[in-house]
């Protein structure tokens, strides 16, 4: 069973699901959170889109193989407004647009924190789509470990990490990762001809290849006085082909992109009785994209033949200072504030700009146990934006407008309330809560920062008001669990794109209706065998003024999804597993005209342990050579990969 921990479970190595109790009640009775450990993808063909979508009620979108765009929906929220997280620092930027999870290494990560319900207090609450926080290998145990593996495509991983004390104060940690694909997978090209078979033909994606190189490094302190510092720092760089059009690729279309990060914090010790924990720190971030194309090669429709270069920069502060308390033993909460500074820039050919952002934020949460088996909570925070246009003027890429003043947006308030039944030993828990969110534009919807795209600076924020009841059963014996959750999620002023004079503009037009129903059955029956079934079922509806889409499902998103899997401890340290993955139909497009048939994928996984560091695993994705198309791209899926991995730890 791939090693899921939710509620008041917490799964331990790959294959094995023992029970334990959680040391946070919070976390242990939030049915809407999990944390997937490492073992859940190492040695196995899974992305981190791939890896987020076997979860009830995430859906994931890619435009093809290694590299290419992925992001995710979270119960019918749209990527764009889930907040995700490494360490912490969200990596959702100013520029806009959803976070391409596709330029994150797993083999970089410890585990990954998922919060479908609401964003906590710790990273701001406002957000409308849930958050995914992706959590690096740190400093804390001593010890190593080497990965490499290679699949179809000549596609090769590579990672290496250590942990080891400096000294008997200081703990160093370090890890190195690189990924590569040269993505030539063969495809269906429809000829641009979508609705006409007879020219159609089977060729070879090109200029897809994809190339990153990522690492980190921690060293964690401690201080005297009993306090901790961690310093944290980070970098990558990615790039890769561009292939263009399904019926007529590109040539030497490329994008790259690079990403610095550093962060300091100061944890304090235990102050009155351990009833209280302070911590400070301050981050920073860069991150640039850059995109490029040759007319007279490449044939993308450009009308001249000049190098054309697009992209953007961002810059990021945040310093912040956040408090744990517990004054008695039933009264729990946290408070954090923090301010965010964030600059964007363009890169490229593109006209020039830039643009300020600078963001209070002030957040918090508050649980009171009222008796041993409920208590009542409720988190919130308040925001405040002030957008700052470069030398007071700002001109659109396109050149066809000039702004001489930033929109002034109004303050953010958001929060929830909730209840929970069932002490962190009991065999029934549950949740009931009730909140209202927001997200404000974005600078590239606001001010139209890439070429094609209009400004609309009186774009107001999204608005959400969502409802949750979830329970969290343990059958007797602690081999079965059991979880369910409705959710409801009722959104007012979402902003879409629409055409407007051949251009692009953010507009507020779209408001919808989502509810539907998440279950989750993990068990371990036998001790060679543990088992997990997931399922959502949902109705998401366009409730817009436009009877073109009043009624409508949104777009990229089922009805139905379903996830199984199977894992077999076998004698002679073999582990096998099987899982499928299924989804209903769904629609590119707001007027459901462009629909695309269900999809199954299947997936499986053999692992040979010789030693007791050392694991061998052999992977397959996508069995049955589905080839489907998404509605991102009219290029296929890549159809079946292999992939052999070897880790050795010490």
């Amino acid at each position: 069973m791939a090693s899921f921990a939710s509620a008041e479970e917490l799964v331990q190595d790959l294959g094995t699901s023992e029970v334990v109790e959680s040391p946070d009640y919070l976390r242990a009775n939030d049915v809407s959170y999990t944390e997937i450990s490492s073992s859940a993808w190492e040695g196995k063909a899974l992305t981190a889109a791939d890896l987020l979508s076997t979860l009830s009620g995430i859906q994931a979108y890619k435009q093809g193989g290694l590299g290419s765009f992925q992001s995710i929906s979270i119960r019918g929220i749209a990527a764009r407004n889930i907040m995700i997280c490494v360490d912490g620092v969200p990596l959702n930027d100013a520029s806009g647009g959803a976070v391409n999870l596709s330029a994150i290494d797993l083999n970089q990560m410890e585990r990954v924190e998922v919060y479908k319900g609401n964003v906590p207090a710790k990273f701001g609450v406002a957000g409308i789509g849930g958050a995914v926080n992706f959590v690096t290998k740190n400093a804390v145990q001593k010890g190593g470990r080497v990965l490499a593996s290679y699949g179809n495509h000549n596609a090769w991983e590579g990672s290496f990490q250590v942990s080891a004390p400096v000294t008997d104060s200081i703990m160093f940690a370090s890890s190195f990762a690189t990924r590569h694909s040269d993505n030539d997978y063969e495809y269906l090209n429809r000829n641009g001809t979508q609705y006409n078979k007879d020219d159609d033909y089977t060729t070879r994606r090109e200029n897809a290849e994809y190339t990153d190189v990522s690492g980190n490094m921690q060293f964690r302190m401690l201080h005297g006085n009993g306090y901790f510092s961690t310093l944290s720092m980070s970098a990558s760089h990615y790039e890769g082909g561009n292939p263009g059009k399904e019926e007529q690729q590109t040539k030497v279309a490329e994008f790259v992109g690079e990403s610095a990060f550093l962060r300091y914090t100061l944890e304090s010790k235990g102050y009155f009785d351990d009833a209280l924990f302070l911590l400070g720190g301050v981050s920073g971030r860069f991150d640039k994209n850059l995109s490029s194309t040759y007319y007279p090669l490449d044939h993308l429709g450009y009308g001249n033949n000049q190098f054309l270069k697009y992209g953007a920069a961002t810059y990021k502060v945040v310093p912040e200072v956040s408090a744990d308390f517990t004054p008695v033993e039933q009264l729990k909460g946290s408070a954090r504030l923090a301010a965010e500074w964030e600059r964007a820039e363009a890169r490229g050919d593109s006209r020039n700009w830039a643009l300020d952002r600078l963001t209070m934020m002030g957040s918090g949460d508050l649980y009171y146990q009222i008796f041993k088996h409920g208590g009542l909570g409720g988190e919130g925070s308040v925001q405040f934006l002030k957008d700052r246009l470069d030398d007071g003027v700002f001109v659109q890429p396109s050149g066809t407008r000039e702004l001489k003043k930033a929109s002034d947006r109004e303050t953010t308030f958001a929060g929830r309330l909730y209840s929970r039944l069932g002490a962190a030993e009991a065999p029934l828990t549950g949740e009931v809560s009730i909140g209202r969110f927001y997200q404000q534009p974005q600078l590239m919807e606001l001010y139209g920062t890439f070429p094609g795209a209009l400004s609309n600076p009186d774009l107001e924020r999204e608005k959400a008001t969502k409802f949750e009841a979830s329970g969290f059963f343990r059958f007797p014996g602690n081999h079965t669990t059991l979880r369910a959750s409705y959710f409801e999620s009722h959104i007012e002023d979402g902003i879409c794109w629409v055409i407007s004079i051949e251009m692009l503009r953010a507009e507020n037009i779209a408001r919808s209706l989502i509810r539907g129903a998440e279950f989750e059955l993990n068990s371990s029956p036998a001790k060679f065998m543990d088992l997990v079934l997931r399922t959502t079922i949902q109705k998401t509806e366009d409730r817009s003024n436009s009877n073109a889409y009043r009624g409508n499902m949104l777009p990229g998103e089922p009805d139905h999804s379903y996830f199984a899997e199977a894992t077999f401890h076998l004698p002679l340290h073999l582990d096998l597993s099987g899982s499928l993955e299924w989804r209903s139909v769904i629609y590119s497009d707001r007027a459901n005209r462009m629909d695309q048939p269900a999809v199954a994928n299947y997936r499986a996984n053999i692992a040979y342990s010789p030693f007791e560091k050392t694991r061998l695993a052999f992977s397959v994705d996508n069995i049955t050579d589905e080839k489907y198309r998404n509605f991102y791209t009219p290029f296929p899926m890549p159809g079946r990969e292999y992939k052999f991995t070897i880790i050795q730890g010490f």
